[in-house]
């Protein structure tokens, strides 16, 4: 997990399904300080970091207060 900007950018083993993606978005909208979550791959910022460029990520704007519903979230990727 890293900070890009203003985003928060959780990199995955592997990809979300379209179900858990959207399940993600009703669920933890509180946590989003604008925007949606979005499935993306490696950002330009990312570069520093080859060994990780295969990675998908979840990219959201995190409010940065709700650490515990964050932990809900990685839960939640987790168990999927």
């Amino acid at each position: 997990m890293r900070y890009v900007y203003r985003d928060l950018v959780l990199r995955l083993q592997k990809p979300l399904s379209p179900e858990l993606l959207e399940q993600i978005r009703a669920e933890f909208q509180d946590i989003l300080k604008a925007g949606t979550f979005e499935q993306v791959g490696a950002l330009p910022e990312e570069a520093d970091e080859p060994d990780l460029a295969a990675l998908p990520r979840l990219r959201f704007c995190f409010d940065r207060h709700n650490a515990g519903r964050l932990r809900q979230l990685i839960d939640l990727i987790n168990r999927a």
